[in-house]
């Protein structure tokens, strides 16, 4: 029997490279940013950078998780932040929000367009914040051109089902009247058949045949005459 963790490891799995990819492309970025100094560093320093890139990871991280409650409080909270101030911080965690597949309410469609406004004003977000949206952007346009796909795909198949079925309503429909058809050739026959035989019992049950009865006729006619 599977048990909750390997569950859970499961349903997440598909979603681990939309958490993933952000965080490498944000680990690229930061080798582009001018160094704060030459002098070496004997203690790794955590950054403002990277302590508001980690929220922005665990937002998705949350909403990808196999537990429904998570999902919720996640989402509950980064909407909350939103809808109380549309900031360029609280907008990008949303529309991370939004575009994260998995959980009830991913909107793609309007997690897109938050991003893209956000992309219009670049000069408002962080280099690593620009390198986030960018990756969100670009996975999302993949995922809504593979759905539109597997849309089309399915109407075709169902075009192609509905148009075998009408195919195959055609084929019995033709079958019934070719056998009502017969059925009617049939029963013709029989009635042919049975005034055939009236006509035969009729001719085989008279008296005297026709022609001699005629025959008959002319000789009684024939003296009488002649007197």
């Amino acid at each position: 029997m599977t048990s909750r963790p390997d569950t859970a490891r499961k349903s997440i799995a598909p979603y681990a490279v939309l958490c993933v990819l952000p965080l490498c492309a944000l680990l690229s970025a930061c080798d582009l940013l001018p160094p704060l100094r030459n002098e070496p560093t004997a203690v790794a320093v955590e950054t403002p950078t990277d302590d508001v890139i980690r929220k922005y990871l665990e937002t998705i991280n949350g909403l990808a998780s196999a537990d429904p409650a998570r999902q919720a409080d996640v989402y509950y909270e980064v909407e909350r932040e939103y809808t109380r101030a549309p900031t360029t911080s609280s907008t990008l965690h949303y529309a991370a929000a939004l575009v994260t597949p998995g959980h009830p309410a991913s909107k793609p469609l309007e997690g897109k367009r938050l991003l893209e406004a956000l992309m219009a004003t670049p000069e408002r977000m962080m280099p690593a914040e620009r390198v986030l949206v960018a990756v969100l952007l670009h996975e999302t346009n993949e995922r809504l051109k593979l759905e539109a796909e597997i849309r089309r795909l399915l109407a075709t198949l169902d075009d192609r089902g509905r148009s075998q079925a009408n195919s195959d309503k055609r084929a019995q429909a033709q079958a019934e009247e070719i056998a009502r058809l017969r059925r009617a050739l049939a029963e013709a026959q029989q009635k042919l058949d049975a005034v055939k035989e009236i006509e035969r019992t009729l001719i085989e049950r008279s008296p005297t045949p026709p022609g001699s009865r005629d025959a008959n006729s002319s000789e009684t006619q024939g003296p009488s005459s002649s007197r």
